[in-house]
């Protein structure tokens, strides 16, 4: 017989792995990003003569803080807008030398010729962008006695600038307070104190223009230039008014008085036109500002002479700043540079850097010594009136925005006011800046700005009404409605604005938003008498 099988061998060893197979085809390229803006072309075009230019919307979100440390007050406020830091220029063109600048109404009545609607000699649209707070003491012998009621609204005439009744002869200042209003004051007192911060007029140098509003029986004054009621604080030595952070130069014998310093700007004595939106040189300064600023060092002044000395020639398109900004010439007597803008900022929105949100601050001693009344005196536990304004899109005078009057106190008031100022203990002047950005020490006040359009004193009360007032808009060719159901109350100084009226058309009925646009001229044309 056979014998039993034997068992299996092991398993041998797995042979080597084959090759990878070949590569897919790679998937198809995804779409490119859209390409970036050239650094050009993200600019706006050179200045030219623009007049209204649309509508920008009736209200303005406008958020507020305020503090205050043993000796110094200070204002920090929010909101969106026109960057606005340039304001008006000495152009060389043709062979001359020519000025530059000036607000959209104007403009307008430039391209019009119509003298009814502004000056009409504007060449270019170039105008800053400002924001003012208006303060009223009510415990004060100048107490503006319904201030509180219905605010800047008392300060609006019908031959103030830009407004139906204007003309040339009356200058381009026409704030001013009937002294009737303030009968603790004489005529001629400052009655409302103003903390006025402008874009390119001030803030390089992060100041504030410190001015006041007056008692005044202004109406129908003829008697040419700025007359009005809006005056900067005085000098204390002199008892006039006071040295301005700016000064304008002038075009004599065909040459500007001053050109740029070249050894503050790289060796330029101008920038070129086709420049405008990009140098750094867009303002310029006086030796005693040069350290001043979040910009410093900043570019300094040269006379004529000098540069011309020095072998410069004008050529096509060369550009120099018309204001100069300055601090104070007059050995710190001078009562119109008492506020300080430090910590101000800008944060662009748009890739030309032309909109974006500005961030105001302004400090101010909370008693400045001045013993001519052109300064409000914040006393802590006191409560005090306040309206706020901002103007934008290179517009002046009543295209601005404005708030119905609120309340303000310094810290903690029996009545709690509309915006308490928080107190810092323990600090000490303008440059311990608060922490604002801690909400909850220092809460923010929403307040929403409207247009007032063509809503003065004179109507408010009732008196266009009974003086058979006829105004006519030139963009719809009817008269005004010059009937405000409001006037006797007004008049009487027993019902407030906001009695009657809310500011947006979501609060409720009779809105600013909605009836200030039917009296006209909101980025339009002024109606006329």
């Amino acid at each position: 017989m056979d014998g039993a099988d034997g068992t299996d061998g092991t398993d041998g060893t797995d042979g080597t792995d084959g090759m990878d197979g070949a590569d897919g085809t790679d998937g198809t390229d995804g779409t490119d990003g859209t390409d970036g803006m050239d650094g050009a072309d993200a600019l706006p075009p050179t200045p030219t003569l623009e007049g209204h230019n649309g509508d920008h919307g009736m209200i303005l979100p406008y958020d507020v803080q305020a503090a205050y440390n043993d000796d110094t007050f200070f204002w920090r406020v929010i909101y969106r807008g026109n960057e606005g830091k340039r304001h008006q220029y000495l152009r060389y063109t043709n062979g001359a030398w020519q000025a530059e600048g000036g607000d959209r109404r104007d403009a307008q009545a430039s391209i019009e010729q119509n003298e009814d609607q502004g000056d009409t000699n504007i060449l270019s649209t170039i105008y800053e962008q400002r924001t003012s707070i208006m303060i009223n003491d009510p415990s004060s012998t100048a107490d503006v006695e319904d201030f509180g009621a219905f605010g800047c609204f008392l300060t609006c005439h019908n031959d103030s600038r830009h407004m139906p009744e204007w003309t040339a002869a009356n200058g381009h200042d026409g704030k001013w307070v009937d002294p009737a209003e303030a009968p603790g004051a004489v005529e001629g007192d400052p009655v409302l104190d103003l903390w006025h911060w402008r874009g390119a007029r001030s803030n390089p140098i992060a100041m504030s223009d410190d001015q006041n509003i007056l008692a005044l029986n202004w109406a129908g004054s003829t008697s040419g230039g700025d007359d009005g009621g809006r005056k900067g604080d005085r000098d204390t030595a002199t008892g006039s008014g006071g040295q301005a952070v700016f000064f304008n130069q002038s075009i004599t014998d065909g040459s500007p008085d001053f050109m740029l310093d070249p050894a503050t700007t790289w060796g330029d004595y101008v920038f070129p036109w086709d420049d405008f939106w990009l140098t750094p040189f867009y303002y310029m300064t006086r030796e005693n500002a040069a350290a001043l600023g979040p910009n410093a060092p900043n570019p300094g002044i040269i006379a004529w002479a000098d540069a011309d000395l020095a072998g410069y020639t004008p050529a096509e398109g060369d550009t120099v700043p018309r204001r100069i900004l300055r601090l104070d010439d007059n050995g710190g007597t001078n009562g119109r540079v008492d506020i300080t803008a430090y910590g101000t900022t800008y944060t662009p929105d748009t890739p030309d850097t032309g909109l974006g949100v500005w961030k105001v601050q302004m400090q101010r001693a909370m008693d400045t010594l001045h013993a001519d009344g052109d300064d409000v005196t914040l006393v802590e536990t006191n409560t005090y009136e306040v309206g706020f304004e901002v103007h934008l899109w290179e517009y002046t005078t009543r295209d601005h925005y404005v708030s119905f009057p609120m309340t303000m106190s310094v810290g903690t008031a029996t009545v709690p006011a509309d915006i308490t100022a928080v107190n810092i203990p323990g600090e000490q002047g303008p440059f311990g800046l608060p922490d604002w950005d801690d909400f909850d020490t220092f809460p923010s006040t929403r307040v929403y700005l409207f247009q007032p359009g063509i809503n003065t004193w004179e109507f408010l009360v009732g008196a266009n009404e009974a003086d058979g007032k006829v105004y006519t808009d030139p963009v719809t060719q009817s008269p005004v409605d010059q009937v405000h159901l409001g006037a006797s109350e007004v008049a009487a100084g027993t019902t407030p604005c906001t009695g009657c009226h809310v500011v947006r058309i979501a609060d409720g009925a009779n809105s600013m938003e909605a009836l200030a646009a039917q009296r006209g001229g909101v980025w339009a044309d002024t109606p006329v008498d």
